[in-house]
């Protein structure tokens, strides 16, 4: 494919993409910019929540993928949905880039009618955390066919970005050839985001984002009444929902600090900053389950960038751009007491909280949403 040539580009993904709500959502749009600004024709199949432009991009929405119930019927529901958005453009388009395979489930199928190149941008590989999560007996029994399914489809694609080594690595014991994928790491929207504290952010503990199983808030729940013993002034903001949020809520009567947390439930993604000016230190506390350690968390970059000292799982995505001391503190995943331990020490010693945030707020400056966007855009296109 000629990289100068002007192309009809499909790009698509299961996350909302209006209001986004996440670091994909944003990852996705920033890369529809980017195509957009190199001259490329793009249209954007994904749910918007009815708008139908944006950025000046035009837009084909539909409902996002719905995980009360099922995760595997919904995904199925929702490729169904997105297979009749794709097929009026399978004949003509010149690419479909898709974000995490969950979304791309019927791209090789149309390969075998449609001639067009399929490009994969990976920040999760679902099936593994359906594999590590509790499970239905029909999930338990379907689990293995969803696991190759997806590396099927992966292996499928013309070329995959992933967002961090450890994911090329899974990738390449599961058969991808290592030539055809490319590691971009994950960017904050840092025009958003202020290091500036609010009064009382000292003692305020965050943990930001969804709170579903694999993000482990029941931990950090865990770890409170260790701390509150010794600094009764703490608290505990769990800024963000998801499924796992009324258990969350449960666990904090049951250990009798509800009212050290404060629970907000879901916010659009523009609001992030406001709940980062209230915190002194972050919280990353994923299970270490194969799902968590090859992924980043767009997290980390949020506390790096609004100055907040970060104490997170040990797990190896992470690892691979963060450095315990410098710019962050780690624990043992799924270690409370540890993870207590970690947070008093940040508690007792302004300096070293001081130390580990002006560490992340240097690191983090490596890491643009423009940057992030060209790089992948740059492997699509096979720059």
């Amino acid at each position: 494919m000629d990289p100068g040539k002007r192309m009809k580009i499909i790009i698509s993904t299961h996350n909302s993409l209006c209001p986004i709500l996440g670091g994909g959502g944003l990852r996705t749009l920033k890369c529809a910019e980017e195509f957009k600004k190199r001259g490329h024709d793009v249209t954007i199949i994904a749910p918007t929540d009815g708008v139908c432009e944006l950025s000046g991009i035009r837009v084909h929405w539909l409902h996002e993928p719905r995980k009360q119930r099922s995760p595997i019927l919904s995904a199925i529901k929702f490729n169904i949905r997105l297979l009749r958005k794709f097929l009026p453009f399978a004949r003509t388009a010149d690419m479909f880039f898709v974000r995490n395979a969950l979304a791309a489930a019927t791209i090789p199928f149309l390969r075998c009618f449609y001639k067009f190149k399929f490009v994969l941008d990976l920040d999760d590989i679902h099936a593994e955390y359906l594999a590590a999560a509790q499970r239905s007996v029909m999930e338990k029994l379907l689990t293995p066919m969803i696991l190759w399914f997806e590396y099927w489809i992966i292996n499928s694609a013309d070329s995959v970005t992933v967002v961090t080594r450890a994911m090329k690595n899974l990738l390449v014991i599961k058969g991808i050839p290592a030539s055809k994928i490319n590691v971009v790491y994950d960017a904050p929207e840092t025009d958003k985001i202020t290091s500036e504290k609010e009064p009382g952010s000292e003692h305020t503990i965050i943990h930001l984002g969804s709170v579903d199983r694999q993000h482990g808030v029941k931990v950090l729940i865990s770890a409170i009444p260790r701390v509150a013993i010794s600094h009764p002034e703490a608290k505990f903001l769990i800024a963000g929902g998801g499924r796992e949020l009324a258990n969350v809520i449960k666990l904090s009567e049951k250990l009798g600090v509800r009212g050290k947390c404060e629970f907000t439930g879901f916010f659009p993604s523009g609001e992030t900053g406001n709940y980062l000016k209230k915190a002194k230190i972050g919280i990353i506390p994923r299970h270490g389950t194969l799902p968590n350690q090859i992924v980043t968390t767009l997290k980390l970059y949020e506390y790096w960038a609004a100055g907040i000292a970060t104490v997170a799982s040990r797990l190896d995505g992470i690892e691979e751009i963060a450095e315990d001391g410098k710019n962050i503190l780690f624990f043992q995943a799924d270690a409370a007491d540890e993870l207590a331990d970690k947070i008093l020490q940040l508690l007792e010693h302004p300096e070293l909280t001081d130390k580990i945030a002006k560490g992340g707020a240097a690191t983090v400056k490596k890491y643009t949403l423009e940057k992030t966007a060209s790089l992948i855009t740059d492997a699509a296109l096979g720059q």
